[in-house]
């Protein structure tokens, strides 16, 4: 618009000083030109800028597809971290109860050792008072057993409850996070393409 009232007052000048007619027309065919050819000094400018917004969006696509390379990235080491903790603290409940079942497993070696050597034995007086004797010393080491066991299990199955809900917890705020991730990448690229959009209007 500047270019064009610029150009009219040329025009309006040259008529004040008397131009001749050939300059004159010049000018006003010039004016004509650029009036009925759409050009203006500030469309010439946009129409230099043009190719501004397409580079722009290219970066905004570039900038969402790293943001969610970084997010993929992110949550993969989260949810690594949560198997290595999984891991190692399977590890240790595994440690906890190794002495108790090193325990139970020389118990019921040494309740089948007993009955073995009942086996031994031909005469079946001999025999039946093997059985009793050892079947009392049998019974206080399975009633150990008993407890051993039960206890151990018993932890245990708490342990792996509690190792359970945390791993699940933890994934899930992995995943939180994640998600969250992605929504700020999309936003953001909506938000990027929107300025580009008003840029060209």
């Amino acid at each position: 618009m500047a270019f064009k009232i610029c150009v009219q007052m040329e025009a309006l000048r040259l008529l004040g000083r008397s131009e001749t007619r050939c300059r004159l027309y010049w000018v006003l065919a010039l004016l004509f030109f650029f009036t009925n050819s759409g050009y203006s000094e500030a469309g010439g400018i946009m129409d230099y800028l043009t190719l501004s917004p397409d580079l722009n969006l290219d970066e905004c696509h570039e900038e969402f597809t790293e943001a969610c390379a970084n997010a993929s990235l992110a949550y993969s080491d989260a949810f690594e971290m949560c198997e290595l903790n999984a891991n190692e603290t399977t590890i240790n409940l595994e440690v906890d109860v190794e002495l108790e079942r090193l325990q139970i497993e020389l118990g019921s070696s040494s309740v089948c050792g007993n009955l073995q050597i009942c086996d031994t034995l031909v005469d079946d007086l001999q025999y039946f008072q093997c059985i009793s004797e050892n079947g009392n010393r049998n019974l206080e080491i399975l009633t150990e057993i008993n407890y051993n066991a039960t206890s151990a299990y018993t932890r245990l199955q708490e342990d792996y409850d509690a190792l359970h809900r945390s791993f699940l917890l933890c994934s899930l705020e992995a995943q939180k996070n994640y998600m969250e991730a992605l929504k700020r990448a999309h936003n953001e690229l909506t938000e990027c393409r929107l300025e580009i959009d008003e840029f060209i209007e």
